[in-house]
C-alpha cells in the first residue's frame, strides 16, 4: 500500500473499543479494517486464539509484522468481526439483536471455540422465536441449541405450513429442513384429527348442554345430527358442526389452536337467529375446550429429527 501510515491508519482502523493504541495485536477483517485488540482477553476467551498467540509462526499467511505490531488476518468481514468481538469485551451488549447477526456470532463462537458466548446467541434466539421461528430452528439446529430448536419447532406450528420459510434457511442442512416439514405435517394431521373425535366432548364445562345423544333436543331452528358417518350420533347446533369441520380443513395445514380460537373463527358460522346470542359464550367454551385437545394430540408427535451434519 502507497499510503503513509498515518493515512493507511485512518482508513482502516475499526471503531472504538477497537482502536486503542495501548493494544499488542491488529486483527485484520476480510475487507481490510485493523482492529486492535488484547492478546490476553481473546486468549482467556478462545483456546484457538490461545494457541495462535503462544507457538507463533511469522511464515504462516495470515500473521504478518508490521510497524504497529502482529497483524493476523481473519476471513470475517469488519461487520461480522465487530458484532463478534464486542461479546468477548467488558462493555453492554445490545438488547436486541437481527437472527441474522446471530448466525454470525454462533458461527464465530464455534469456529474459535469460544464457549463464553453460549449465553448471548442462546438469549438472543430465544427472543427471536416469535419473529423468526423457522430462521431460529435453523440456526439452533446448525450449531445444537437443542432446548430452543425444540421449543423453535414448536412455534413453527405458528405458522400455516405455505409460511415455513426464513431468509435464514441457508444455515441448514436440507434434510434437517425436510424433518421440519414432515413434523408440521404430522402435526397437521394429528390436529386435524382431533377436530374428528368426540371424545373430548366429556371435558366441556357442565353448562355446555346443547350436545345430545341420540334425540333432537336443543334449539328446533338449527339443531342436526353430527356431520361424522361413523361413531355415536351427536345432535347440536349447526354452528358447531360447523365450527369443527371448519377446523379439520384449517388444522391440517396450520396446527396450532391459535388458528381456530379466535372470536372470528369461532363466531363465523353462529347465525341463527333463534340461539345465536346464547350460544356465543358455549362456544367459546367449547373452543377452550377444544384447544387443549389440539395441543394434547400434537405434544404427542416427536420433535424433528436434528443435529449437525
Amino acid at each position: 500500500m502507497s499510503t503513509t501510515p498515518e493515512r493507511t491508519e485512518s482508513l482502516t482502523a475499526a471503531q472504538a473499543p477497537f482502536d486503542d493504541a495501548r493494544a499488542d495485536l491488529i486483527l485484520q477483517s476480510s475487507d481490510g479494517v485493523h482492529f486492535r485488540v488484547f492478546k490476553v482477553i481473546l486468549s482467556l476467551a478462545s483456546p484457538i486464539f490461545a494457541d495462535m498467540f503462544r507457538i507463533p509462526s511469522p511464515t504462516d499467511a495470515s500473521l504478518n509484522h508490521g510497524d504497529e505490531g502482529p497483524v493476523v488476518r481473519l476471513s470475517e468481514c469488519s461487520g461480522d468481526l465487530d458484532f463478534s468481538l464486542r461479546h468477548l469485551y467488558p462493555i453492554r451488549t445490545p438488547n436486541a439483536v437481527p437472527l441474522r447477526n446471530v448466525g454470525v456470532l454462533a458461527e464465530f463462537a464455534r469456529k474459535y471455540r469460544i464457549n463464553a458466548l453460549t449465553k448471548h446467541i442462546t438469549r438472543y434466539l430465544a427472543d427471536n422465536i416469535e419473529f423468526d421461528p423457522v430462521g431460529v430452528y435453523a440456526i439452533a439446529v446448525t450449531y445444537e441449541f437443542k432446548d430452543i430448536w425444540a421449543k423453535a419447532a414448536r412455534t413453527c406450528l405458528d405458522l400455516p405450513f405455505s409460511r415455513l420459510q426464513s431468509p435464514l434457511l441457508h444455515y441448514i442442512a436440507v434434510e434437517f429442513h425436510v424433518e421440519l416439514l414432515r413434523y408440521h405435517a404430522a402435526c397437521g394431521e394429528a390436529a386435524s384429527g382431533a377436530a374428528s373425535e368426540r371424545n373430548w366432548f366429556s371435558s366441556l364445562n357442565q353448562d355446555f348442554d346443547v350436545i345430545s345423544m341420540g334425540n333432537k333436543a336443543g334449539c328446533s331452528h338449527c339443531i342436526t345430527q353430527d356431520y361424522l358417518d361413523h361413531g355415536p350420533k351427536f345432535y347440536g347446533p349447526l354452528c358447531l358442526w360447523n365450527y369443527l369441520y371448519r377446523s379439520t380443513l384449517v388444522l391440517v395445514h396450520h396446527p396450532s389452536a391459535k388458528a381456530v380460537t379466535t372470536e372470528e373463527f369461532v363466531l363465523k358460522s353462529n347465525t341463527c337467529s333463534s340461539c345465536a346470542d346464547g350460544m356465543r359464550r358455549r362456544m367459546f367454551d367449547l373452543s377452550t375446550a377444544f384447544g387443549k385437545e389440539i395441543k394434547k394430540v400434537v405434544e404427542r408427535i416427536p420433535l424433528p429429527k436434528a443435529g449437525t451434519t
